[in-house]
């Protein structure tokens, strides 16, 4: 039998593809496809979940939308093809450019959603959004239960991530192996937070607020397992 009142849960990634990021490449793509992996395993083992993908890609020259709030069931891997690292790094322009796509499809379906900010280098070439508008977003939808994290090497990633009131960071080598180790833990990390608010969706609270107290508190600690 079908599982009813399913939780929707909007799976986010932002990922940095600008010429520094050709060192990586290949692990990128193997790590996103192992990501995805974890996202299809979550919704196995966890049949209240209804899993969608949002995934872009983002260099100063395009930013590329492999997959737009797809259902898990339709995400296949990534190849080579859909990930080729060139110029520079309009880190604001694709983070206020996908959430605001995104936030009235969640609003609507009073979803979870977990944006994950995946990059090696600091903005250099937004256009469209300023740092403090990216701020101001971000703590908007935080208040409304989003999570947000922000994973990075070769910079100051704690600093960056505080300028856009980003709490749940992580630091990896730019190396073969701490990419791949990186992406590890990030899998198990959305998959831990999914089965979380997942679980909260079927709790029963007092009130809407202190509903919205509980989301809230799940999303901090992101990488802390």
């Amino acid at each position: 039998m079908e599982t009813t009142n399913k939780t929707k849960i909007y799976n986010v990634i932002i990922l940095d593809k600008s010429g520094s990021m050709s060192t990586i490449a290949k692990q990128a793509v193997d790590g996103v496809n192992e990501t995805l992996g974890g996202i299809r395993s979550s919704q196995l083992k966890d049949p209240t979940q209804d899993n969608y993908v949002t995934l872009v890609a983002f260099c100063g020259c395009e930013l590329r939308t492999i997959y737009d709030n797809t259902p898990i069931a339709e995400v296949r891997d990534i190849t080579p093809n859909d990930y080729r690292p060139c110029c520079m790094t309009p880190l604001y322009d694709a983070v206020g450019t996908t959430i605001t796509r995104l936030h009235p499809i969640v609003n609507e379906n009073k979803g979870a959603a977990a944006v994950t900010i995946i990059t090696d280098g600091y903005e250099n070439a937004s256009r469209e959004y300023s740092g403090k508008a990216i701020k101001d977003l971000i703590e908007r939808y935080k208040n409304e239960a989003w999570m947000f994290a922000y994973i990075g090497a070769d910079h100051d990633v704690e600093k960056v991530a505080a300028q856009m009131s980003i709490d749940n960071t992580l630091v990896f080598d730019k190396t073969e192996a701490g990419t791949r180790e990186m992406f590890a833990k990030h899998k198990r990390s959305r998959s831990h937070w999914a089965f979380l608010r997942s679980s909260l969706s079927r709790q029963v609270f007092e009130s809407d607020d202190d509903r919205l107290q509980a989301e809230r508190k799940a999303n901090k600690g992101f990488f802390d397992l």
